[in-house]
């Protein structure tokens, strides 16, 4: 064995205790929103630079999990990395709302609605938020509708099959139809999937670690704004449902809204 590399067994036993640590951090995790939407912008700010980094942690360590042969909880993982760089892009449309809106948004469906998270950090994966002139919102309005259609419709089918696989990867279970479901059915082909959205929304979410995002979120341009007003409206008037298809037509109509106040 070279110097400085871990045996296999090792290997294994370290994937061991990072499934265990994340899957204990997951039942200990509860959100505040009311502390969340009260909070100053420069700590909304500190929040989305932090998720934006978990985002990246929770990512290498599926990496190491799955270079270790743990296939499902790597998936599970990679998952969580994509729902973490969507509530690191929602943390941050917090921290560029003003005070008055910021009051009206729904801080719990932006930070535990899962398929949402999930949808978004998909979208951010193929829209960047950016940090300069191109912003998200900037991107949006000059895209076909039949563009933005298509990648919402993309990331609905999946966000679909993420949240299925992403649970598979926990839990055992029986489906509707009586078929028990294993973690170990979750393939070396969706692990390897997964880990490329997930690498796609961690690198779109870096954009939040670059040393001028503080200024640009203490002073977005108008577009950015109109976006996340946009996006509230549109939670305010979705139904009450937490699935991936719901998720994403939060976005479109929040899309559909954006276009609309800034043609």
């Amino acid at each position: 064995m070279s110097a400085g590399y871990p045996s296999l067994a090792s290997r294994s036993r370290g994937a061991e205790v990072l499934q265990i640590r994340h899957m204990r951090a997951a039942y200990a995790r509860v959100v505040d929103f009311e502390a969340v939407k009260a909070a100053a912008t420069p700590d909304l700010v500190s929040c989305a630079v932090g998720a934006a980094a978990n985002a990246q942690d929770l990512l290498g360590d599926a990496e190491l999990l799955a270079a270790a042969g743990r296939r499902p909880r790597a998936y599970a993982l990679a998952a969580l990395a994509v729902e973490e760089a969507g509530k690191a892009a929602s943390v941050a449309a917090l921290a560029m709302m003003p005070v008055s809106l910021r009051a009206q948004a729904p801080a719990g469906r932006l930070l535990e609605w899962h398929q949402l998270k999930l949808i978004s950090g998909m979208l951010i994966a193929a829209v960047p938020p950016g940090t300069g002139t191109r912003t998200m919102a900037a991107q949006f309005a000059a895209m076909a509708p039949e563009r933005v259609a298509e990648i919402l419709d993309n990331a609905q089918t999946l966000g679909e099959d993420q949240d299925r696989l992403k649970q598979r990867g926990l839990y055992v279970d029986i489906d509707r139809s009586g078929q028990v479901r294993l973690p170990s059915e979750v393939t070396v082909a969706d692990v390897a999937a997964q880990l490329r959205q997930a690498r796609r929304a961690v690198s779109s979410a870096s954009v939040l670690l670059d040393p001028r995002t503080p200024a640009f979120l203490a002073n977005p341009p108008a577009e950015a704004i109109e976006l996340w007003r946009a996006l509230v409206s549109a939670l305010a008037d979705t139904g009450y449902g937490r699935t991936p298809r719901a998720a994403a037509g939060v976005w479109v109509e929040a899309v559909r809204r954006l276009r609309e106040r800034l043609s």
